[in-house]
């Protein structure tokens, strides 16, 4: 795919100490690896509620762009997506039983979903990408909560698999992590993760059931943004409970996530991942740790020039200093003009017309 650049230099300000998601001020806090981050937020940012998803799918089994130094300009905003109602996951089925509507299962079990592939693991290649059927359902039956505790992950989680999923292929892994005000313990808040980004649409089937990711949801416990071993444990879990090509890890996260995720950047590298999108983060720490070496990893972030919460010089600052870098890696930023903090929305749904999924597709570690 052909992306589009076009870029502009916006000039570098002071970061609110901030990452909350609905645009308000926060203070600062520890995050659970101790690394100090924002942590509290106003009302402004109370979080929504989330209804439970009905009808969970099966769960795992065990086992680029170019850029021109410039800054995309887009002039639309995206639009928040209507909540849906779902019905509330209750108990856990046995190892390769079928669903009703609204349980939940545990990682490791296989309910009905339609299976393809070989049986048996398959080690793909690389660049090897399974084909997704048609299963005729929507994203919200391959989307259902894993609470802490049913799991051998530190954290409660939302998990999707695509439609195929358990016949033994590897596919892509998506690590999406959420702001400040969907923080929680993993069990009774769990529900607040799906208010924004990909569960948010997974829940309330926007998700196009085509994309091959499995996507892993995790709830960040108590104040503040995740740490970087927090993260590094996560996606540890992951691969070692997911069939999953480990040539093909990608994170992404919006406000406090997106901080986290630039934390861990700065001090994991390439060592799992093989792409990052950070939404209205904070990259600037990661950069003055690493410098030139966070380019190993390629980055695509996003940012409004308005944003009160979180600075967009968190962005502008890290992506400028590594485009100045040589060899010039695979970094790029769109910064949305007269766009506030939220400038996940028309991001995670394409709305914008910056298809972040089809790049990390791209991306893939040799």
């Amino acid at each position: 795919m052909t992306l589009r650049n076009w870029w502009f230099v916006l000039p570098s300000v002071t970061l609110l100490a901030a990452c909350g998601d609905n645009g308000g001020t926060t203070t600062g806090s520890t995050g659970t690896d101790g690394t100090t981050e924002p942590a509290t937020t106003d009302a402004t940012m109370t979080p929504g509620t989330t209804d439970e998803p009905s009808n969970p799918s099966s769960p795992a089994t065990s086992d680029t762009p170019t850029t021109d130094g410039t800054t995309t300009v887009d002039p639309t905003v995206g639009t928040t997506d209507a909540p849906g109602t779902t019905d509330a996951p209750g108990t856990t089925d046995a190892p390769g039983t079928t669903d009703a509507p609204g349980t939940t299962d545990a990682p490791g079990t296989t309910t009905d979903d339609t299976t393809t592939g070989t049986t048996g693991p398959v080690e793909p290649g690389p660049e090897n990408i399974p084909e997704i059927p048609d299963d005729g359902m929507p994203s919200s039956a391959h989307f259902k909560k894993i609470p802490l505790g049913m799991s051998e992950a530190e954290q409660g989680y939302w998990e999707y698999t695509p439609p195929g999923y358990g016949g033994g292929e590897k596919y892509p892994l998506m690590v999406f992590l959420h702001g400040i005000g969907e923080n929680g313990n993993g069990d009774s808040e769990l529900d607040k993760v799906p208010n924004n980004g990909p569960p948010k649409l997974q829940k309330n089937n926007q998700w196009d059931t085509t994309l091959p990711f499995v996507v892993l949801s995790p709830q960040h416990p108590g104040g503040g943004c995740p740490g970087s071993g927090e993260i590094h444990s996560f996606i540890e879990y992951a691969m070692m409970h997911y069939d999953i090509n480990p040539a093909r890890v990608y994170l992404t996260g919006l406000s406090c996530g997106a901080i986290g995720s630039w934390g861990y950047l700065g001090d994991f590298l390439d060592e799992q991942i093989a792409a990052l999108v950070p939404i209205a983060g904070d990259g600037k720490g990661a950069f003055n740790k690493a410098k030139c070496e966070l380019g190993r990893v390629p980055i695509w972030a996003f940012h409004g020039d308005q944003d009160p919460t979180v600075n967009v010089s968190g962005t502008i600052e890290p992506v400028t200093g590594l485009q100045m870098c040589d060899p010039k890696p695979d970094v790029e930023m769109v910064i949305y003009p007269g766009v506030g903090h939220d400038s996940w929305t028309k991001t995670y749904d394409l709305s914008a017309g910056h298809d972040i999924y089809s790049w990390m597709l791209e991306h893939y570690k040799q």
